[in-house]
């Protein structure tokens, strides 16, 4: 297609420049040893090492959460493995990593760009550390106490075509993640109504890589209730496989360590909050890793990514492994149907796709003030 590179090999490009943080973390000596090659950054109780892959453009590797307590692993590797954009006329049908995000980067301005951060990579990754807003708040007898917020985010953009994708990945003081992908740049193809795929690989390593649970989170109503009455919990994934959204049961997911717990007794665990404007998407056949949203294997280095134009990699591996108490990979689809407005015209305002990963029972509780 114009303006597309061929598909790439999947080797790793990475760019040896050195992150300074503006500040130095609890986490910095966690991650720092896990580094190997990759940059470091800190900030917000986060020390995170990344680099830039030839396919899957900016790439976590490793994330590192402090806060204001121990130093606890969340992320082994975090990466985009698949940008699948197809059509309402039917074609064309783009597969975006496999032409390569990461060789197509394109450079930042320090002014427009990146103003109040740090240009890392020959400035094509911008490093910003932003007060993200009101985070706490209480009151009690007209008395109030309340805390901003704040954030360590990593943001590039890769030119595919006629279209702009920023991926960032934001990492805030509690613990959270968001990982997103802003849609910028101009139409490809006009008024033609299309939908943008953004597949997410998560590798969530909290303690050892090993001893992983996933559970997936349903609430219903009891059949004998009128509505007001509501029945909710967690039921394990015990075999690799797909699922799909279903925002009538608030369903969503998390990732538990079998055998680390925190203060309370709980095991740590971080969840993954699907967006509810995401919808869903099914295709045909061929294209077997429409069928769900989440996607559930074991840990294999070489399953880095979902399809290629005449491929359908995801279903493969989903072979029938046993998945509970191992290392497990998360997959999760976010969709968005781009129909055309009249705004679009000219360069796009950008669009984001976000969701994402919380802590639960993964932090010691503090009493409250």
């Amino acid at each position: 297609m114009s303006g597309r590179l061929a598909r790439s090999v999947v080797a790793t490009v990475v760019f040896l420049l050195a992150a300074v943080a503006a500040r130095p973390a609890p986490a910095w000596g966690a991650a720092e040893a896990y580094c190997r090659g990759e940059q470091l950054v800190v900030g917000a109780g986060w020390s995170v090492c990344w680099e830039i892959r030839a396919n899957e453009g900016l790439a976590i590797t490793h994330a590192f959460f402090g806060g204001s307590g121990p130093v606890r692993r969340v992320l082994s590797d975090a990466t985009v493995a698949q940008i699948f954009v197809p059509y309402d006329s039917g074609q064309p049908r783009y597969h975006d990593v496999a032409y390569g995000l990461g060789l197509n980067l394109q450079p930042l301005d320090r002014v427009t760009d990146c103003p109040h951060g740090a240009l890392l990579a020959e400035g094509r990754v911008c490093r910003e550390l932003k007060d993200r807003g009101p985070a706490e708040r209480f009151c009690a007898s007209g008395s109030c106490v309340s805390r901003r917020g704040e954030g360590l985010a990593l943001w590039a953009s890769a030119q595919m075509g006629a279209y702009n994708y920023l991926i960032r990945w934001a990492f805030h003081d509690d613990g959270a993640v968001e990982p997103a992908v802003g849609l910028a740049g101009a139409l490809q193809f006009g008024d033609t109504a299309h939908v943008h795929s953004v597949y997410w690989r998560l590798d969530l390593d909290m303690d050892d890589p090993g001893n992983d649970r996933v559970e997936e989170f349903y609430r219903v109503s009891p059949g004998h209730s009128d509505g007001s009455v509501g029945a909710s919990g967690w039921v394990p994934l015990l075999g690799e496989t797909h699922r799909p959204n279903d925002l009538h049961t608030f369903r969503k997911w998390r990732v538990s360590d079998t055998k680390a717990v925190n203060a309370r007794g709980r095991p740590w665990s971080y969840e993954l909050v699907p967006s509810p404007g995401s919808g869903s998407l099914r295709t045909t056949v061929k294209e077997g890793f429409t069928r769900g949203e989440l996607w559930v294997t074991r840990s294999k280095p070489d399953e880095r990514f979902v399809s290629t134009d005449t491929e359908d990699l995801l279903s493969t591996y989903v072979d029938g492994d046993p998945i509970d108490g191992e290392d497990v990979v998360l997959w999760y689809a976010m969709h968005k149907h781009h129909e055309v407005r009249s705004e679009d015209w000219g360069l796009m305002p950008i669009q984001w796709m976000a969701f994402h990963l919380q802590p639960r029972d993964f932090l010691d509780a503090s009493p409250r003030p």
